[in-house]
């Protein structure tokens, strides 16, 4: 049904009604007036029905009807958790953030590896043909002319033509102390042209066991491992980053989704202001003949106006909270873009959350991800000043090494040769080194020192960061949930005047314009301070994640535990 138009038409004594397009035309004035007033007191005898104004706030924050379903947008009902739940298995960042702990794991494979054993071989063939500058002569009897013997000096071959074979197989072993052993299984054959040799060809095997211990520079346990400490941290800080990842995508995902919540109820509260505001209009109009004057008819198109405005606006923003939403969940089955109307199907609490202060500040400065990185990166620097210090010292090397050799005739014969121990080598020594000034080791200490300390002050900024950060959420907290009383005052007070003005409409008092525009006004007055209202209780959900992210208990809260991989 159209809003009733009342116009005077320029013919003296007629009035014409025009309603749903069509005209009723009066001639009598008397039948005029009587109908007239017969008409506005059918229409405000009774007065509104209360079913039209939601003035409790239970009501009105319960929206969760659609809001566009002429639209064609599709309804999606969602709850928090169901919200949280998409987001950890679909959100991109998380996704990402999720192989950083996986490829610090990898390194600590990596520093651990370098004490794994290595298999090593070679075979090496090398064929001499060289001058001899030792030509020498060797005694050969010859037969004379006379049937005798003689004894004749022959020279050698000035040339030198062998073939010699080397192969290898071993084992390699680099110990936490730092030492380095080697065992190593070798053969060895050697043949020449010429018969100098006691054996051609030659074979010869031999087992060696080689041992390369430093005693001063990289000596010790804690300066070897110093790399597989570093990687573990390393590896630590990451699944402290991805936790401080996890818990920010989940409070914006939980401020995004009251922001929705708040959104919806806005729609709602200027929905009805408007509906409302055109209802009042209509009467306001109907009464031009009798004291409605023009100011207040421009006055409440104003209103209606602003208030139309208002609702495309909340509309937009109610848009843009969802496609927020939904890009936070990155759920391939919710894709953002698609013609959705997402109805929270949860409700922002009210109830107060009592916290200790004090308390939560230790349980900050325990839980939250940044201080706990920061903690590893100070033991890692101090790892990195341990070994600076470790290389200001002179390289010492103990070095050991012992041949059990069989030489033979055949490889067999070689090989139970050296099994005999009748030919054994052996080497110990000491390997001395240190440079001149040793400038570029007392250089490093002084940069590790200085970044130990550099980590240090950056732990106590970090701190002091998260001290501010859980004071200042400590306070949103405490001072919005003491708003959300005053808020629920005043919206009730602006609620019971209006039933004040409902209740006079219900009897037979007398309904002017004066009183259509105070009613007016106290509809609007309502709808902001429900507004207001809405708006307070959004602060005080979001103030309430933002605690529990600042405190670092955020997955906790949410009942969240994170797989962690075993390093």
């Amino acid at each position: 049904m159209g809003i009733p138009v009342k116009r005077k038409e320029p013919l003296s004594g007629l009035v014409v009604f025009m309603r749903d397009g069509k005209n009723f035309v009066f001639s009598n004035p008397v039948l005029v007036g009587f109908l007239i007033f017969w008409f506005y007191a059918g229409c405000y005898a009774g007065g509104e029905s209360d079913q039209e104004y939601n003035l409790e706030w239970e009501e009105i924050r319960d929206f969760d009807a659609a809001i566009f379903a002429d639209s064609g947008r599709q309804a999606a009902s969602l709850s928090l958790q169901d919200c949280i739940a998409r987001a950890l298995a679909h959100n991109l960042d998380i996704r990402i953030g999720s192989y950083d702990p996986a490829i610090k794991m990898a390194d600590i494979v990596q520093a651990e590896a370098v004490f794994d054993a290595v298999i090593f071989s070679s075979a090496q063939f090398e064929n001499d043909d060289l001058g001899n500058p030792d030509t020498g002569f060797f005694t050969r009897t010859v037969t004379t002319g006379g049937g005798g013997t003689k004894q004749v000096k022959v020279p050698t071959d000035p040339f030198i033509r062998q073939q010699d074979y080397n192969y290898a197989l071993g084992l390699r072993k680099r110990l936490p102390t730092g030492a380095t052993i080697e065992l190593a299984q070798r053969l060895r054959r050697l043949r020449q042209q010429e018969s100098g040799l006691f054996y051609s060809p030659f074979y010869e095997w031999s087992l060696d066991l080689q041992v390369r211990q430093p005693l001063l520079r990289d000596f010790g346990i804690d300066l070897n491992r110093a790399t597989i400490n570093a990687a573990r941290n390393s590896y630590g800080i990451s699944q402290q980053q991805f936790n401080l990842l996890v818990m920010q995508r989940i409070a914006e995902l939980e401020s995004k989704y009251w922001s929705l919540v708040f959104a919806r109820q806005r729609v709602r509260i200027l929905e009805q202001l408007l509906f409302q505001a055109r209802t009042t209009l209509s009467r306001l109009e109907q009464r031009t003949t009798l004291d409605a004057a023009g100011g207040v008819i421009a006055r409440n198109r104003g209103l209606i106006e602003r208030t139309r405005g208002d609702l495309i606006s909340a509309q937009n923003d109610l848009l843009q909270q969802q496609d927020r939403l939904l890009e936070n969940i990155n759920d391939p089955n919710l894709a953002v873009g698609g013609a959705w109307e997402i109805i929270p199907t949860d409700r922002p609490t009210i109830q107060e959350y009592k916290v200790d202060r004090s308390e939560s500040l230790q349980i900050a400065l325990q839980m939250r991800p940044e201080l706990i990185a920061q903690r590893l990166t100070i033991d890692t620097a101090g790892l990195g000043v341990g070994v600076a210090q470790n290389q200001l010292l002179p390289r010492l090397d103990l070095i050991a090494r012992q041949q059990n050799n069989g030489p033979g005739v055949s490889y067999d014969s070689a090989w139970d040769g050296q099994y005999g121990f009748d030919t054994i080598s052996y080497l110990l020594g000491l390997s001395f080194e240190f440079p001149l000034g040793n400038r570029a080791a007392r250089a490093n200490l002084i940069k590790s020192e200085h970044e130990q300390q550099q980590e240090k002050l950056r732990l106590e900024n970090f701190r002091e960061q998260v001290l501010t950060d859980v004071s200042v959420s400590l306070h949103e907290l405490q001072r919005s949930y003491q708003e959300i009383d005053a808020r629920r005052l005043s919206e009730a007070a602006e609620a019971d005047e209006l039933r004040a003005y409902l209740a006079q409409e219900s009897t037979d008092a007398a309904i002017d314009a004066n009183f259509l525009n105070r009613k007016l006004d106290a509809q609007e007055r309502l709808a902001r301070a429900q507004i207001v209202l809405a708006q307070t209780i959004l602060r005080y959900n979001s103030a309430l994640v933002d605690l529990h992210r600042a405190q670092g208990t955020l997955l906790h809260y949410n009942n969240i535990k994170l797989a962690e991989l075993s390093p």
